[in-house]
Formats: structure tokens, C-alpha cells, sequence
């Protein structure tokens, strides 16, 4: 079975990343819950998926250019009961919900240090890296992060995850991992965009590698029924979704269709079709997205912004990411 993976908790119906998504997300039966970390400018690893607070918030400030004393005053606009969490705080609330496991998206707009801070923190609510490491699963942006975590040790025996738009980067850490020969920072999977999977260089290239290697495959954020039957032709370990419930009900309608040991047959669909013309159309702005993205020259700044930054908000919009 494909393994559910809350998306910022239980982000289709509840305000991201607060601890009701994370009541409802437990209560729904989620294999894992994914969230995300920010740290304060006094060090304190707080859940919010952005850089800024604007969006969720009652307030617009720069997470890690405020204290946490600014930040704690804050209140959800969808809900003024909800207040922004604290690592601390959804550490403690897995200790006290046993079947809980966390999906800990690290952002890599954060400072180094919040690796070495969010272990801190860990071992401050349950001085246990064993049971913490039954409970964590560490999700890396960046291939320099990986290498900090090993030579800290923070990373030993924890599953660890690159999560990445660009199966480019991902294939640095696969190669990374392989270079080790360690089994106790070997990487555990790799998670990238649903639409990357219907890629030719995902399904032909990289995955044979991956599934040789029994490293696994985690794609976000998938929603859509069409696109769990999608998820479903391919040998992938979990989906990242807004709606676990919802996502329960795709992935088992699919379990008889479900080939789980290669990519070869997965059926590309028709262009005359709709979900065809949808199909082709998404993967041509991905590529295109990640030619683009991952170009030097769109971060280079004019008036203090990019265009890689632009490109991101236009992504925030449309929810692609």
C-alpha cells in the first residue's frame, strides 16, 4: 500500500500547520504527517511553511527576522483560536500520540544551525534518539545540508529524504548516498513533484536506480483521482496530499492496477483526450519551470528581487508547489 502523507498536516481542510490539522490529520488515520520549520531570530524552531507569516497569519513579518515573542502573538486568520506552533510544542504532541510519525520539511531559506537546533529540541522533549528516530523522517532541500547532517552525526540512522522540484538534485543525493556505503546515513527516498514522475528521465533513468538501491519514492502534492492513478502505474512508497482521507480512498480504488517493481508500463495518455492534453501541458511547464528555476542567471537580483523569486510566487499562487 502507499503510505499517507499529510501535506502541512491536513492542509485540504484545515488551517495548515496548526495543531487542529495535526489533530484531524492523526484522527484520519495518516501514516505520516508532513510539516514544515522556520526559526525566529532568537533561534526558536517554529511550524510555518513560509518565510514570511502574511498569508496565514494575522500579521506580515519575516519569521526569521522577528523574535518569538513577536511571533507568538500571531493568529490564524482562517481561525483566531489557532496560534503558530512552536517545534517544541508538535514535538511534545507526537510524544503524547504513539502512533504519530512527522515528515519535517526543512526549509532552505533558514540558517544551517536550525539541523543542529531542531535535534536540540528533540532530544529536550524525550532524551531518546532511538524512539526519535522511529518517529522522524528529516526532509533536505540542499546537498550541502546532507553532508552537515553527517558530519554532525545528527543524521545517523534517521530516515533522511531530499525533497526537490529538480530530479537533478535529487539524483545528487542518491549519488551521494551510494558514494557513502554507510548504512547508517543511507538515504532513505527522495520526493519531488508528482509531475516529475511522468518524466522519461524519472521513469527510465532514475528509478531503476532508486528501486536497485530500495531507495524510496514520495510525491507531493497529489490531489486529483487522475493523478493517484497515475501515482498508482508506478512503484511509489508515499503520496503527500492535502486530504488523507480522500487519498486513502484513490490509492485503494487503484490497489489491483498497482505495478509495483518497475516504471515500463506506465501508460502515457492520449494527447486527443482531456486528461491527455493535461498530462502534456503539465509536464511541458515543468520542464520548462525547471530549466528555468535552475538557471544562474534568473537570481540575479534587480530592485532586490529575482526572477527565480517571481517564478516562485507565481508557483505559491497556483499552488504548483
Amino acid at each position: 500500500m502507499v503510505e499517507i502523507v499529510g501535506h502541512r498536516a491536513f492542509k485540504g481542510k484545515y488551517p495548515e500547520n496548526t495543531l487542529l490539522a495535526f489533530e484531524k490529520a492523526y484522527a484520519a488515520g495518516a501514516d505520516v504527517i508532513e510539516t514544515d520549520l522556520q526559526m525566529t531570530s532568537d533561534g526558536v524552531v517554529v511550524v510555518n511553511h513560509d518565510s514570511d507569516t502574511g498569508r496565514m497569519w494575522d500579521k506580515n513579518l519575516v519569521v526569521g527576522e522577528s523574535t518569538w515573542e513577536e511571533v507568538k502573538q500571531l493568529r490564524c486568520k482562517e481561525n483566531g483560536s489557532l496560534a503558530m506552533m512552536t517545534l517544541k510544542e508538535i514535538l511534545t504532541w507526537a510524544v503524547d500520540h504513539p502512533g504519530a510519525k512527522l515528515m519535517l520539511d526543512i526549509k532552505f531559506t533558514n540558517e544551517k544551525i536550525i539541523m543542529i537546533k531542531t535535534f536540540e529540541v528533540m532530544l529536550e522533549v524525550k532524551n531518546d534518539r532511538k524512539f526519535w528516530q522511529e518517529k522522524i523522517t528529516w526532509g533536505l532541500w540542499m546537498l550541502d545540508w546532507y553532508d552537515l547532517g553527517i558530519e554532525t552525526g545528527i543524521l545517523k540512522d534517521f530516515r533522511v529524504i531530499v525533497i526537490s522540484l529538480s530530479l537533478d538534485i535529487a539524483s545528487q543525493f542518491v549519488k551521494r548516498s551510494l558514494s557513502l556505503n554507510d548504512p547508517h546515513y543511507k538515504l532513505f527516498g527522495i520526493s519531488v513533484h508528482f509531475v516529475s514522475s511522468w518524466t522519461s528521465q524519472f521513469r527510465l533513468r532514475l528509478l531503476p536506480l532508486l528501486t536497485a538501491n530500495d531507495i524510496k519514492v514520495y510525491l507531493w502534492t497529489v490531489n486529483k483521482p487522475v493523478d493517484f492513478k497515475y501515482l498508482c502505474e508506478l512503484p511509489i512508497y508515499g503520496a503527500i496530499t492535502d486530504d488523507p482521507v480522500k487519498a486513502r480512498k484513490l490509492c485503494e480504488s487503484h490497489t489491483g492496477t498497482r505495478t509495483p517493481t518497475s516504471g515500463k508500463n506506465f501508460r502515457v495518455p492520449d494527447m486527443r483526450s482531456v486528461d491527455g492534453i493535461r498530462f502534456h501541458v503539465f509536464l511541458k511547464v515543468y520542464n520548462i519551470l525547471c530549466t528555468l528555476l535552475f538557471s544562474k542567471w534568473v537570481h540575479v537580483k534587480l530592485y532586490g528581487w529575482s526572477i527565480a523569486y517571481v517564478i516562485f510566487l507565481f508557483l505559491r499562487i497556483i499552488h504548483f508547489l
